[in-house]
């Protein structure tokens, strides 16, 4: 998978974009995915802009009040709620997911006890709407323009893998009557949400060329994902910028004294192949392939992790990555 950058602007300067006459008050931008034969590591980049924000009053538990809360939930559909500033910065960038049924007048009712880890009343937060296989991918074929070969089944049509956040994932494709279809059956899957901290794997099966653009709005605070035991698409969330060293992965993963026993990065070239990566117990990066040297800052600083990697979690519980944002994007 190759990706490329685009128009990464600064509302505060143009305040607009695309020839749309909305204002922004955060950065916009879009970029370009390309997808190679095989398994393409896939992540959202870039964000719907909230349907919310603001500061909370009250903190009970899972249950946040803002008074001026006031936006109209689309049923069925699910929103995150992402901590933008809060009192304890160890906070900012955590996200929880939030079903529309618990968004109810000036009430978000999180999934995630957010009270227990420190939220409290003058947080702002903002609620962003969750987009969809179908928002993201679209239902136009590859044939007609889109960017998934469809298929009468999944044996003949590119095959997303949605992660379910427990080592799995749940495979659909897009059925040529324009639906996604989860794969081995014909059970339709409308609305499957994409959640941004997660990246997903698109296995490209023919040779058409094909590419994703996804634009939206720029992320200038870090983002919290989770890893379980096994292989975990994790979205670098920010658009360009980030690297090994700079990403905020070291405090996080799992060391060794060798790759068998530390969790490993798997960093997708742009022939699909991967190359790994583990924190020795030393404190340093080292590759895989030469488990005794030592990486120095520069060359970590050179591995580019584009849109998203896999993480390899060895132990047995799960464990939280706090992924960075390039510190320029404090003057975006």
């Amino acid at each position: 998978m190759k990706t490329t950058i685009y128009s990464i602007l600064a509302a505060a300067a143009c305040g607009m974009a695309f020839g749309q006459t909305t204002a922004y008050t955060s950065p916009v931008g879009y970029n370009t995915q390309s997808f190679s034969v095989g398994f393409n590591v896939v992540g959202l980049t870039l964000q719907n802009s909230p349907a919310a924000a603001g500061d909370l009053e009250i903190v009970s538990g899972t249950t946040l009040t803002d008074s001026e809360l006031a936006i109209t939930p689309i049923p069925g559909r699910l929103y995150v709620f992402e901590v933008t500033a809060a009192a304890n910065p160890a906070l900012v960038g955590r996200i929880s997911e939030v079903p529309a049924a618990n968004i109810v007048g000036t009430t978000i009712t999180t999934t995630d006890n957010l009270g227990v880890l420190g939220l409290a009343a003058d947080d702002k937060y903002k609620l962003r709407l969750v987009p969809t296989l179908e928002n993201i991918f679209t239902v136009t074929p590859l044939a007609s323009g889109g960017v998934l070969g469809a298929g009468l089944n999944s044996g003949a049509a590119d095959v997303v893998w949605v992660p379910t956040g427990t080592g799995s994932y749940v495979q659909h494709f897009l059925h040529t009557s324009g639906q996604f279809r989860l794969a081995g059956t014909t059970t339709p899957t409308p609305n499957i949400p994409l959640v941004y901290a997660d990246a997903v794997l698109v296995q490209k099966k023919g040779v058409t060329a094909a590419s994703l653009v996804v634009n939206g709005e720029v992320k200038t605070v870090g983002t919290t994902s989770t890893a379980v035991t096994g292989f975990n698409p994790i979205s670098t969330v920010a658009p360009v910028g980030l690297n090994l060293w700079n990403a905020g992965f070291e405090d996080d993963l799992g060391p060794g004294l060798n790759p068998g026993a530390a969790d490993l990065v798997w960093v997708q070239q742009s022939n699909l192949s991967y190359k790994k990566y583990f924190r020795h117990s030393s404190g340093n990066w080292r590759e895989d392939i030469a488990p005794t040297v030592n990486l120095t800052q520069v060359q970590v600083e050179a591995i580019d992790i584009k849109t998203g990697v896999l993480v390899q979690r060895k132990g047995a519980l799960p464990i939280t990555i706090d992924l960075n944002v390039p510190s320029s994007y404090s003057n975006l």
